[in-house]
């Protein structure tokens, strides 16, 4: 599993208003992730111990969207891991040149997206779960201030929302509900079967070429015009 970890990091790259999250049904467990994400099913535990504000990650060899679970199989927090080398944006977690050192995957950055309040996530009692919406999210996570509307709506996604650069991506609603969070993968790193396309089938985006991309929906996309 550390080597298919290691070829996940060298590889991976990526290109409000309040809404009304409270109205929907959304995904909060790890079950209900995959019961609207049917490509999660791949996923697995990938650690025993509990890692302070994040849990247990999920997750699978090669590249994915990480989910830290918590308490009650609470979805806490989503999760990217890039290597040192891949360089230094100022949406990751860690300062400019102080990556941390990761067991079996070398000096990385990482970049976290809070869905609950990271100091609620403790092993004995549930989380704090805040409203999906881009405005709940970013005063929790200070680092999506940083964020800029990527594309117009696309149908039964949203808008995507994210940083020139590798790391994490909303789909957003025209009400700044999160439906979605997506990572963009070159053809070249392979096929995995969480991807969105098929074996084979990648698509092509403006200045990133041949991609495919991985969305972990938070509610149902078909509910989505």
């Amino acid at each position: 599993m550390k080597r298919a970890l290691v070829t996940m990091l060298a590889v991976s790259f990526l290109v409000g208003a309040t809404g009304a999250s409270a109205e929907r049904d959304v995904a909060r467990t790890i079950d209900e992730f995959i019961a609207i994400n049917p490509a999660l099913a791949h996923y697995g535990p990938m650690h025993e111990e509990w890692v302070p504000a994040m849990g247990i990650h999920w997750g699978a060899p090669g590249p994915h969207v990480t989910l830290g679970v918590g308490y009650a199989d609470t979805v806490v927090v989503v999760e990217v891991i890039y290597p040192e080398a891949i360089g230094w944006y100022p949406w990751f977690d860690q300062p400019e040149g102080e990556p941390m050192e990761l067991p079996g995957l070398g000096m990385a950055y990482t970049q976290h997206i809070w869905i609950t309040e990271p100091s609620s996530v403790v092993p004995g009692g549930p989380p704090t779960m805040l409203p999906l919406t881009f405005e709940a999210l970013a005063a929790a996570n200070p680092a999506l201030a940083q964020f800029q509307q990527l594309s117009e709506y696309v149908p039964q996604m949203g808008s995507h929302h994210g940083m020139q650069g590798p790391g994490l991506v909303l789909a957003l609603s025209p009400e700044g509900d999160v439906n979605a969070f997506e990572l963009i993968f070159p053809e070249a790193q392979g096929w995995f079967p969480w991807f969105d396309q098929p074996e084979g089938e990648p698509m092509e985006l403006p200045g990133l070429g041949m991609v495919y991309t991985q969305h972990v929906y938070v509610v149902d996309p078909a509910t989505l015009p």
